[in-house]
């Protein structure tokens, strides 16, 4: 009688052992889904195209720092871009903003076309074309950016406006933009960069004279400026440059 009583403490005492093994496996699975949740999809790293001395990258959930000269890049060449009305501004103007509708804020997409809206009945689009070209020795430089937060910098470009009639120019202008960028990781599929132009955020484009060229930010000579200006590098995976 003995040895059925063993026999059955036996059983019930692997049965529980068995009970307490899945338990634990059970909590040790969930622990691990909620914390397979937790990791990062994605990981978005941005180099700079400047790395004399190697970098430190710090990823913080899936997201790095974008660095100065990156944030000038997109800026330069999405602002450009909106800004070249190949044949004629009536239509080119619209087209351009579809274009990278993806790389500007809703706000930013709404107040260009409000602005080709004032143009528009002003005449000043039907046969008219633009271009934006950088000012040649006022390339990137550190001052040009600005950091406003982790998510938002402000860009100053300085870029000189071109606008022709047929053969004949209508105006020509150097103007520094204050652009403002900002994240907008909404659909890396269309946007891989994940930033947008916000337009100018609280500034207002400024028309410089001969003097400010021959100065940087803050008054000093762009010769003594911290760091030398460099070729602007053109960001490879935005739209191309549409009717030209």
């Amino acid at each position: 009688m003995g040895k059925y009583i063993d026999a059955v403490r036996n059983r019930d005492g692997r049965i529980t052992d068995l009970r307490r093994s899945l338990l634990v496996i059970g909590a040790v699975s969930i622990v691990g889904m909620f914390l397979l949740q937790r990791v990062p999809h994605h990981i978005a790293v941005n180099v700079s195209p400047s790395m004399r001395a190697g970098e430190v990258i710090n990823v913080k959930d899936g997201v790095a720092p974008v660095p100065s000269p990156n944030v000038y890049a997109f800026g330069f060449y999405v602002w450009q871009q909106v800004n070249r009305w190949s044949t004629d501004g009536r239509k080119d103007y619209g087209q351009q903003i579809f274009a990278f509708q993806h790389y500007l804020t809703p706000a930013c997409q709404e107040q260009l076309k409000a602005d080709m809206k004032e143009r528009s009945d002003a005449g000043e689009l039907s046969t008219r074309t633009r271009s934006l070209n950088e000012v040649p020795g006022h390339t990137y430089e550190d001052w040009r950016v600005t950091l406003q937060s982790d998510d938002a910098w402000t860009v100053k470009l300085d870029m000189e406006l071109r606008e022709s009639m047929g053969a004949m120019p209508v105006k020509t202008a150097v103007i520094r933009y204050p652009l403002r960028v900002v994240r907008f990781d909404v659909d890396r599929e269309k946007n891989p960069f994940g930033l947008a132009i916000d337009c100018f955020g609280a500034n207002r484009p400024e028309r410089l004279q001969a003097a400010d060229l021959a100065k940087g930010d803050g008054g000093k000579s762009a010769a003594t400026s911290a760091t030398p200006g460099q070729p602007t590098p053109t960001p490879a995976t935005l739209p191309g440059p549409t009717g030209q």
